[in-house]
């Protein structure tokens, strides 16, 4: 009986080294399971909170998508009004050297005038037949005539020619 009993008491010491080897294998899992959870846990925090930062991101280029097109559209109608501005001032600048030209014209044609018909015929003919035909244009006609009159035939005819034109228009 001895012996049964030190087997008894050996088999009872085996069963709680085994159910302390259970239960500590047990609890370390478990405490395992709870540490993955709570990693887990964790992970998935720092997945919302980038999740949340990715989608403030994505707004925010939206946003600064917007504003690029708004500045875009706004630059192409400064850039329009700058384009007008330019084409009124070309012309504005056109009219005035036109204004300028024709205004030496006038001078021109008054000096002209005053000069011995001989001589006006003489510088006339020397100069551009267009711009000759337009001192023409500012003269009373028998001034012309009288110049005219006193040019070479040749080029008395294509100045009278472009002074017809210049009256006409």
């Amino acid at each position: 009986m001895k012996k049964n009993s030190k087997n008894k008491i050996l088999l009872m010491i085996l069963a709680l080294f085994f159910m302390l080897g259970i239960n500590r294998s047990y609890g370390q899992n478990l405490s395992d399971i709870n540490q993955k959870i709570n990693e887990l846990k964790a992970l998935e925090k720092i997945i919302d909170e980038k999740s949340a930062q990715l989608k403030s991101q994505q707004q925010d280029i939206v946003n600064q998508k917007k504003q690029l097109e708004q500045n875009q559209n706004a630059l192409k109608n400064q850039l329009q009004n700058l384009n007008n501005q330019i084409a009124q001032a070309k012309k504005e600048l056109e009219n005035l050297q036109k204004n300028i030209v024709t205004q030496k014209i006038q001078k021109l044609a008054t000096i002209y005038a005053q000069a011995k018909p001989s001589a006006a015929a003489q510088e006339l003919s020397n100069m551009d037949p267009q711009i000759a035909a337009e001192i023409l244009t500012y003269m009373q006609s028998r001034q012309a005539g009288a110049i005219i009159s006193k040019m070479d035939p040749k080029t008395a005819a294509n100045i009278f020619s472009l002074y017809l034109k210049s009256k006409h228009q």
